[in-house]
């Protein structure tokens, strides 16, 4: 999708969304007529549609360009001109790769040679698109999660909070009494996360840059989507603990089957059950099914209490906090907190490497790209998961 046909589907999705805040505010605190309430069913619909194509048509735009603003902390520097020449060099790399060859796509600043084998070294801005396709597959990433890289992934060990101290009055020269947070220690790792892409002959030697657009919007979405479910709903058993099975259990709940003020009230408990410091940087994280319910909830007043986006790109928002939709949630539950206490460690370069041998009759080259990767809720009482309830 080109930019001029995202500026078209913005414009009607806010065209529709007039259409809509109209009609609500007509019937503010009286029942709608049947009429208007298919009207309203329908220009739901119709947001949510526009919401899709400005989503994709985003994406599409952003994997066009040399390095996304999300990672600008690993970006590289320079010209628009320069960054093809980058890219140019990395493509001339991946297609003069030996066999047994392996190169590294890393986010610090690297030397233009590497002073052992005297050759080129892949440059940055690769590694920065790629991961920036990859953290777009990842609702934890994309929300706010802490990321750090390290160049291997020997054990780090983590002070985990659960549960915070507190200070007392004493009396003038009074004893103070001890009073520590409740803490555990865990330790995080690298798992391997690993994709391979197979090209024909043709392909790798006929493409210029797109060699590199094809490989990172290959890999990338297969790398970021393996990640960024294990992220969330990750069991910690041979994988990261992902957040919603890191944050403890919610009070607030309702059943699958509640309707309107049930569920709405069921959230707004749920809201103020997470600690007020974390409630300025919490988000949701629902599945669609859940997201589509909370999409038709009002307040007294008749107003909606969900709110479209007013920014392409930007995420909904639910009684002022932000909403984010991830296919891997499931849809009895709805995890409230603030994500940057969640890390996210890179552990060790991207690797990347290419075989003539595995596909040799069908004259295709095998491209194998491997990340380590791991991830821990650091601080446990900045999130709270609500379950709801029956069957």
């Amino acid at each position: 999708m080109d930019v001029t046909t995202l500026t078209a589907n913005f414009e009607a999705r806010e065209k529709a969304t007039a259409e809509l805040r109209s009609l609500t505010d007509e019937f503010a605190g009286k029942e709608m007529p049947a009429e208007a309430r298919e009207k309203e069913t329908n220009l739901l619909t119709a947001i949510a549609d526009y919401d899709g194509r400005v989503k994709r048509g985003l994406e599409s735009v952003k994997a066009s360009e040399s390095i996304q603003t999300l990672m600008a902390g690993l970006k590289g520097t320079g010209s628009k001109s320069s960054a093809q020449d980058k890219l140019k060099a990395a493509a001339d790399q991946l297609r003069a790769m030996e066999l047994g060859e392996s190169l590294s796509f890393a986010p610090e600043i690297r030397a233009v040679v590497d002073t052992t084998t005297g050759k080129n070294v892949i440059p940055r801005t690769l590694f920065g698109r790629l991961l920036a396709e990859a953290v777009t597959r990842s609702t934890v990433m994309v929300a706010g999660a802490n990321i750090v890289t390290t160049s291997g992934a020997e054990p780090m060990d983590f002070t985990v909070v659960t549960g915070r101290a507190s200070a007392s009055i004493v009396a003038e020269n009074g004893p103070i009494p001890d009073s520590t947070p409740t803490t555990v220690q865990r330790s995080m790792g690298g798992f391997k996360y690993a994709y391979a892409s197979t090209l024909s002959t043709e392909f790798v030697a006929d493409q210029a840059l797109d060699l590199v657009a094809f490989l990172v919007g290959d890999a990338g979405p297969a790398i970021g989507h393996g990640m960024g479910v294990h992220f969330l709903t990750g069991t910690g058993t041979g994988q990261p603990k992902g957040a919603l099975v890191a944050a403890p259990a919610a009070t607030a709940a309702f059943a699958k089957t509640a309707k309107d003020g049930v569920v709405s009230d069921g959230l707004i408990d749920l809201y103020y059950e997470l600690p007020q410091p974390y409630r300025g940087n919490a988000v949701y994280v629902v599945s669609d099914k859940t997201a589509a319910t909370m999409r038709k909830l009002k307040d007294a007043q008749g107003q909606y209490l969900w709110a479209s986006a007013l920014t392409a790109g930007a995420p909904a928002t639910f009684n002022g906090a932000s909403v984010y939709t991830d296919p891997a949630m499931p849809d009895d539950k709805v995890y409230f907190g603030d994500l940057s206490k969640y890390t996210v460690r890179l552990a060790g370069s991207l690797r990347v490497e290419r075989s003539i041998d595995a596909k040799f009759l069908n004259d295709q080259i095998v491209y194998r790209f491997i990340q380590r990767a791991d991830g821990l809720l650091v601080d446990e009482r900045s999130a709270k998961v609500l379950t709801m309830t029956g069957p």
